[in-house]
């Protein structure tokens, strides 16, 4: 659980350092396998903000078991996918610019970059806005446009990226930023011209390379050394779990 709690708490500033903050909207949750709760930041707080003591356990009605204080009513999208999928570990929820763009052209995330074609056929677009999320039915309706999927780009709103464990879904959402924003620059240059794109066969072996626990290990182990440099202070909020 230890080690649960640190991965949550480097998570949130990893992702602040790449963009994906979304000030006091962006969400992240994560939890053990099998288990019936789950660890978050605190109602109202910025990931660069986030200290080894602002992380709560909550259950999957969102009742606080442990923490200083409320955890956001949004994170009704985070059990609902939890129910539906008891293969996923992490749920991060984010606003980043350029899924936001792309979701507003309609289009979706097409093949086109490399390192993110661990989202091959495991991507779809949600078009159904229906403003501020917080009630069970939408999380239930995110669960259902999620399918067997791993991410979602919401139209109108931002992205939806689960993942079998923390890292796994960090390394996701820094992904699919990079690849809504080279399709938009692709999208932009070629004027209206048809994109190349990887095809099926070579995409799916790429899909399984990118995604072997090796390679994100690796990815992890990246992105950590970055936010503890950016960070030093880090170490020894980690080191307090």
């Amino acid at each position: 659980m230890d080690e649960l709690k640190r991965d949550v708490l480097a998570a949130y500033h990893i992702l602040d350092l790449h963009g994906q903050n979304a000030g006091i909207a962006g969400h992240l949750t994560a939890r053990a396998p099998g288990a019936d709760n789950f660890w978050c930041h605190g109602y109202g707080q910025g990931f660069e903000e986030v200290r080894a003591a602002d992380l709560h356990n909550a259950d999957m009605a969102l009742r606080v078991l442990a923490g200083p204080g409320r955890i956001n009513p949004s994170l009704v999208i985070h059990t609902g996918l939890y129910r539906a999928r008891p293969d996923i570990g992490c749920v991060i929820h984010t606003h980043s610019p350029a899924s936001v763009m792309l979701g507003a052209t309609g289009c979706d995330l097409l093949p086109l970059f490399q390192s993110a074609l661990m989202f091959h056929g495991d991507c779809a677009l949600h078009a159904a806005y229906g403003g501020i999320v917080d009630t069970e039915e939408t999380g239930v309706e995110l669960a259902r446009a999620l399918g067997s999927r791993r991410a979602l780009l919401l139209v109108n709103h931002g992205t939806l990226v689960v993942g079998r464990s923390v890292r796994e879904a960090v390394h996701c959402a820094i992904m699919l930023d990079e690849a809504c924003r080279i399709q938009l620059g692709a999208m932009a240059a070629a004027c209206g011209r048809p994109l190349r794109q990887v095809d099926d066969a070579t995409a799916a072996e790429a899909k399984r390379f990118l995604l072997s626990e090796k390679v994100l290990a690796l990815r992890w182990d990246h992105y950590l050394r970055r936010a503890l440099s950016a960070r030093p202070w880090l170490a020894e909020e980690l080191a307090a779990l």
